[in-house]
């Protein structure tokens, strides 16, 4: 069977009516149809061309997936839905354009559709499913209409052609992996009205140089920008408060960093290995640091970190190979394991009177270090903690008294606080006499 005429008189197409009619060339839909059934063309790999009759108000799932010769499809101005998987996988689809009609658009509507280059969505549809693009490697060209609220998960992961996409003030929802994979995205500007940013949202954009996020987003999910190698600057607004984990991750061409005053949590991983970071500014009500929060930022000159920080995570500064300054204030109460470690350019610390504990290997590697102050709450002080800081000459104790370092197990032996007011033999002993040994202070 090559081609079929379906009469007026008929007012809907069952499913799987034309199923996998691989030889099915033409179909020329009546003006009396007013639903394609689910599958209904499933599989016919000869059609070329399909127009969908003003009268059909809905398309079935998978209703002309796998009609790999499909070049054009006209969607009538009376269809209101169109089903999951209706056309994935039409691999020589060029052009589409979905109709105000159009209120929603299921899953994988158009996923695989490896040769479409425009899309056009009408101003009706509220939510792009999930999948829906997804895939659509040759998709450079979109216009996303101004009723759309949410982009879902994945919506156009992998459209690695896509050059640019306006996000109208309509969308309040970006959703996981939306953009990932897109590599050729230069520019993103996220509107006002959008509130979330996704997991992996724009995860392995390579090619995004600039993003601007809108005064409404509360949260940027886990790895959201995570490998966008050619970002420069970030500003991130006030209205943030939280920074997922991994979410700037080897943006390695990061140059400066804005975290607003709204932002209470800088996640693990946050900006791990942006090599090129060289100017960040931490926003006044960030309580934590996340682990590995900077780790691998070699750049990295100098921070100030506000009064606000309670807690310093695991290896945050880990490798800032650069840094020459860091400001630590009262607030802060713990520093994590590997905190400093090998940020072989810092030349001084002073821990603070808030900070009761020093973590393992918090400062090791630190080999131009030269003075170090200890705060008088300090009372524990990890093995390895300022192991290989050979230009350690001076460490002054706010509190030399009650010290002892361990032997074996829980046995302790008592330091003379004589010797730890002087600050050169303090000094060689945190570096090198008992360097290996916690400290601990009782009195």
């Amino acid at each position: 069977m090559a081609s079929v005429t379906i009469p007026d008189s008929v007012t809907s197409i069952g499913s799987t009516a034309f199923y996998n009619c691989s030889g099915l060339a033409s179909v020329t839909i009546g003006n009396g149809v007013t639903s394609i059934g689910g599958s209904a063309f499933s599989g016919c790999s000869s059609l070329a061309s399909i127009t969908i009759p003003d009268g059909v108000t809905s398309i079935g799932n998978y209703a002309f997936s796998g009609c790999s010769g499909l070049i054009s499809v006209t969607i009538g101005n009376s269809v209101t839905s169109i089903g999951d998987y209706a056309f994935e996988g039409c691999s020589s689809l060029k052009n589409v354009t979905i109709p105000d009609s159009v209120t929603s658009i299921g899953t994988s509507v158009f996923e695989d559709c490896i040769g479409l280059t425009s899309v056009t969505i009408g101003n009706g549809v509220t939510s792009i499913g999930r999948l829906t693009f997804s895939g659509c490697s040759n998709l450079a060209s979109v216009t996303i209409g101004n009723g759309v609220t949410s982009i879902g998960d994945n919506a156009f992961r992998n459209c690695s052609s896509m050059t640019s996409v306006t996000i109208p003030d309509s969308v309040t929802g970006i959703g996981n992996s939306a953009f990932e994979g897109c590599r050729s995205l230069k520019n993103v500007t996220i509107p006002d009205s959008v509130t979330g940013i996704g997991d992996y949202a724009f995860h392995k954009c390579s090619g995004l140089t600039s993003v601007t996020i809108g005064n409404s987003v509360t949260g940027i999910g886990d790895h959201a920008f995570y490998k966008c190698s050619s970002l420069k600057n970030v500003t991130i607004p006030d209205s943030v408060t939280s920074i997922g984990n991994s979410a700037f991750y080897d943006c390695s061409n990061l140059a400066s960093v804005t975290i607003g005053n709204g932002v209470t949590t800088i996640g693990g991983s946050a900006f791990y290995v942006c090599s090129n970071l060289v100017n960040v500014t931490i926003g006044n009500n960030v309580t934590g640091i996340g682990d590995s929060a900077f780790e691998g930022c070699r750049s990295l000159a100098s921070v100030t970190i506000p009064d606000s920080v309670t807690s310093i995570g695991n290896s945050a500064f880990n490798n800032c190979s650069s840094l020459t300054s860091v400001t630590i204030p009262d607030s802060v109460t713990s520093i994590g394991n590997s905190a400093f470690y090998n940020c072989s350019s810092l030349a001084s610390i002073t821990i603070p009177d808030g900070v009761t504990g020093i973590g393992d290997y918090a400062f090791e590697g630190c080999s131009n270090l030269a003075s170090v102050t200890i705060g008088k709450n300090v009372t524990s002080i990890a093995a390895l903690a300022f192991e290989g800081c050979s230009s350690l000459t001076s460490v002054t104790f706010a509190n030399p008294k009650g010290w002892s370092r361990s032997l074996r197990g829980d046995v302790y032996q008592s330091i003379p606080y004589q010797h730890l007011e002087n600050a050169s033999m303090a000094a060689t002993f945190l570096r090198k006499t008992y360097y290996a040994c916690d400290w601990r202070r009782t009195a």
